[in-house]
Parts: structure tokens; sequence; C-alpha cells
């Protein structure tokens, strides 16, 4: 079986058959090279390296034990920071971007579609080995990049904590019902303590439960001796309810006082953003040479393929 084999001498010599044609196509795309560099507007790109601060920082009944504070997750998980890039890339900071920068009017884009398709070409985001994210943004103005980059960032880091802010307030609901619970089961607790104290006249006693014995000048029976035992019984059942009422008001004053606008982080800047002055173009040589390179390949392609034509119609 005879076995096709690709001798590059006529390779070579076919496309030197056809110079004319290969350097005019190569002359074409290195004089569109050069018209594209000379033309071409500068373009700057925004940058910025962010870390993400892990959820458990959030959650304040995750986050303090008994007597301890646990910092050992500062940082944000795989999850998180999956989380963190839905937010960036999603509609709700394109648009802010938009309205931010007013970038449909800037670069005169007819629709509010055409601004989101650029915007989302813009504006690019990356997770990095070190769980970091980068963002940047490119545009023709460099204040804009900043800007466009800015509000990206304050509004997504916005969104993030607005989904912890709702999360305290279901949180600070659900410790109201508890302690609305609580509060009721120590008023029943209450008044069967007043009752038993008026039945068995023990007002003039200490509570058992505190550590006190009845005084001397008290007679015991085996009536009062069982109420006595009830009292202690019930006591000891409301100071432990009055006990985990004052944990629920001292952690709802966590959760409450926790999201201070002022003090909040979510996105912890390592870089940036920053106003760029140097732009971000491929240096013009390297457009030039890939270019004539690219046009000079095609050239000796098309050779190729039209002498693989002619020989197979012969």
């Amino acid at each position: 079986m005879q076995q096709n084999k690709y001798d590059l001498v006529a390779i070579i010599r076919t496309i030197k058959s056809r110079g004319k044609l290969v350097w005019g196509i190569t002359a074409l795309g290195l004089i569109a090279s050069v018209l594209f560099v000379s033309f071409r507007p500068n373009e700057y790109t925004s940058e910025a390296s962010i870390i993400v601060k892990g959820f458990m920082n959030f959650d304040r009944n995750q986050l303090y034990g008994a007597n301890t504070l646990y910092t050992k997750d500062v940082f944000a998980k795989d999850y998180e920071l999956d989380k963190a890039m839905t937010i960036l890339e999603s509609g709700d900071v394109k648009g802010h971007i938009n309205e931010a920068v007013q970038y449909k009017q800037t670069k005169k884009l007819k629709s509010e579609e055409a601004a989101f398709i650029a915007i989302k070409s813009a504006f690019k985001l990356k997770r990095t080995d070190n769980y970091d994210i980068e963002a940047k943004f490119t545009d023709t103005d460099p204040k804009l990049a900043h800007a466009a980059l800015e509000a990206a960032l304050q509004k997504a880091e916005s969104i993030y904590i607005n989904f912890f802010e709702d999360y305290n307030k279901d949180v600070t609901r659900e410790i109201d019902f508890k302690r609305k619970s609580i509060s009721d089961s120590v008023a029943i607790l209450t008044d069967s303590i007043a009752a038993i104290r008026k039945q068995y006249n023990l007002y003039s006693e200490l509570l058992p439960v505190r550590g006190n014995t009845l005084s001397s000048n008290y007679t015991i029976n085996a009536s009062n001796a069982a109420a006595i035992e009830q009292l202690q019984s019930l006591i000891e059942v409301k100071d432990k309810l009055d006990e985990r009422n004052a944990q629920l008001a001292s952690l709802k004053n966590e959760y409450s006082s926790f999201l201070n606008s002022e003090k909040m982080h979510v996105f912890y800047r390592v870089t940036g953003p920053y106003v760029p002055n140097v732009t971000s173009n491929l240096p013009a040589y390297l457009v030039i040479l890939a270019s004539a390179l690219a046009a000079f390949i095609f050239a000796s392609l098309l050779v190729l393929i039209a002498n693989a034509f002619k020989s197979n119609a012969a």
C-alpha cells in the first residue's frame, strides 16, 4: 500500500513558484497591521486583587464559643469564593457600573443591552491559586476604568453584606420568639411559686434553691415539706430560664450591633483599584510581527491548497 509522503522541498518549491502572491498577501497583512496600531485607541486596565472574608465571621453563633473567639477561618473557602464570584458577575453589578459611570451615555451606545455586552467584555474576573480574586476593567479612559472597577467592588460588597443583614434580622426575630416563649414560661412559674407561698405561708423564708435553710422556729410537717420541695423545683427551673433569657438577650445584642457599615469589611483589597497610567495595549511590534506571520502562513496554505486541487484535476 502506497503511503502519502510530504516532500518539504516540493512544498517550498510550490510556495516559491507563487512567490508574488505569497509576498503580496504578506505585505497586505503587514500594511493592515501598521494601520491598525497607528489608529487604534490606547486602552487602560484598572486592576484590583481582593481577599474575601469567610462566612464564619458573619455568624455570631458560630464565631463565639462560651468564652472563646474562633478566628481560624478568617478567609473564604472555595464555595464561599464561588458565591463572591457569582455576585461580582451578576447583572446587578453590571447594571450598577452602567449607572455609576454613565457607561451607555459615555460610550454612546444605543441600548442598555449593548452597554451590558460592552461591560461584560471589559470587566474580567479570575480566581487565583492563593484564594484571591483578581478583578480588571479595561477602557480607553483610565479614569472611567478605575471608576467602573471601584463601583463594581462596592456594589458586590454591598450585596454580600445585605445577605448577612437579612440573615441577622432573621436570627434576631428567632431570638425574640424564643425569649417571648421563655418569658411566658417564667410568668407561669412565678404565679405557681406565689400560690405555693401563699398556701403554706412561706413568705418569711429565703428560697431553698439558693442554698439557704429554713429558720429554726419554722415547723415542718408532711404537707409543707412537699410544698418546699415543689417550690425548690419550680425556682430552679425559673432560675435556669432567666439565665437562658439573659444569654439570648446578649446574643441578640451581638447580632444587632455586628453589621456596622463603618467597621464592616468583606473584600480586603490587597492591591488597587487604581487609575492606570500605562496602556494595556499589546506592543505595536508584536502586533505587526504576528499579523505579518499570520498573513504569510495564510498565503502559503492558500497556494498549497490551490496546487492540490490543480493536481487532482489533472
